[in-house]
């Protein structure tokens, strides 16, 4: 009796822990590593031990843990001498720069050590490109199959009209920008006010249009510093009431506004500087008017680690010649707080793991005392 008793007892708990495995987290940015750590360790020579890293470490990075242990299965008795084949010869390649004829029989040879190297160093090459694909075709798939907000999907659907008859490879980018960036989503879900509404480094002017749907009369202002990207713009944004200019945001005269947009673009300024334009923005609102700015997320470990190292890979190949600064999210918080708004953060991640801190600051009415701030995580 009590035998049968503790059978069933494990068998139900067996099966909470599976039904809680099958319903983790498939956003597309989390599916896509799941799937990349699954296959970079079904393909590197850690034989034995591939399935207990797989998932040691999708524990660790709170990922899908069915679809990291599918992607190990790469590694099977078919796909197996070609991935051996197919590593010898690309670290052969990375080694001296040429391929060289492979044949089992070297494994065994006097050359084996050298042989081995070259395996070790091509599997790791290629389980990050196998792994890359692989990733990338599991965010697109994820992404077509999840559910969507109807009101993104026709916000969304309105600006890729907008740019449908750019050029394509500005169209491409386009396309893929509201695709993977969260930030469409996170505005699809806010009260974007009314009135003029201003974008500094408005680039491609997506948000823009973004925030023009469902009301062509609204005014369009925008500055960029990239001349070909507001020469799009004012192509795609043409029928709207755009105001599109190449100039820095620093010198922008900024008109009254019931929405001002800041998309990465803080980052590029000193911290003087950034604390200036906010309060310029928050001074340039008008009653119930909102500026929305995204920052990076300093307090979020490793995510913030591998988002700050992103942006500094950005500025170096920009040759931008300086880092980018981020302030402590309680400085952005004073500063809003300090010019009377009513303060909102949401902090999130990206498609790519990137962290972000989204500000939400609200104008109140006048004489109206101000809210205190919130925070959330989307």
């Amino acid at each position: 009796m009590i035998r049968t008793k503790l059978i069933r007892t494990i068998q139900t708990r067996v099966r909470e822990f599976l039904t809680v495995l099958l319903k983790e987290d498939l956003s597309p940015g989390r599916a896509a590593a799941a799937v990349f750590l699954g296959i970079f360790i079904g393909i590197v020579p850690i034989y034995g031990f591939q399935l207990i890293v797989a998932v040691g470490l999708a524990f660790f990075f709170r990922l899908h843990k069915p679809l990291t242990v599918a992607g190990t299965f790469i590694n099977n008795p078919l796909l197996q001498p070609l991935i051996v084949a197919s590593s010898v010869e690309l670290g052969y390649f990375l080694r001296g720069g040429s391929f060289r004829p492979f044949h089992l029989s070297s494994l065994t040879g006097p050359h084996m050590k050298e042989e081995i190297l070259a395996f070790v160093i091509g599997s790791v090459a290629l389980g990050l490109l196998v792994g890359g694909a692989g990733a990338a075709i599991t965010a697109v798939v994820v992404q077509r199959r999840a559910p969507t907000n109807p009101g993104l999907r026709s916000r969304i659907r309105f600006v890729k009209n907008m740019f449908a008859q750019c050029a394509w490879a500005d169209r491409g980018f386009v396309r893929w920008k509201l695709r993977l960036d969260r930030i469409f989503g996170l505005l699809a879900t806010l009260n974007l006010g009314s009135g003029t509404v201003v974008d500094l480094g408005c680039g491609y002017g997506m948000a823009l249009s973004f925030a023009a749907f469902g009301d062509g009369s609204r005014r369009l202002v925008g500055c960029d510093l990239d001349a070909h990207r507001i020469a799009v713009a004012r192509h795609a944004l043409s029928t709207l009431q755009a105001d599109l200019r190449v100039a820095d945001v620093r010198g922008l005269e900024l008109p009254p506004a019931g929405l001002i947009l800041i998309l990465d673009v803080l980052q590029y300024l000193t911290a003087d500087e950034q604390r200036t334009l906010l309060e310029r923005c928050c001074a340039a609102l008008t009653a119930e008017g909102r500026l929305i700015f995204r920052v990076h997320d300093r307090e979020r470990g490793l995510w913030s680690t591998v988002t700050m190292a992103f942006d500094r890979l950005v500025f170096a190949c920009g040759r931008v010649g300086v880092q980018p600064v981020t302030l402590p999210a309680t400085q952005y918080q004073t500063v809003l707080e300090s010019a009377g708004m009513e303060v909102e953060e949401r902090r999130f991640r990206n498609r790519l793991p990137l962290a972000h801190i989204l500000f939400i600051a609200k104008k109140p009415l006048a004489g109206s005392a101000p809210e205190g701030g919130t925070k959330g995580t989307a």
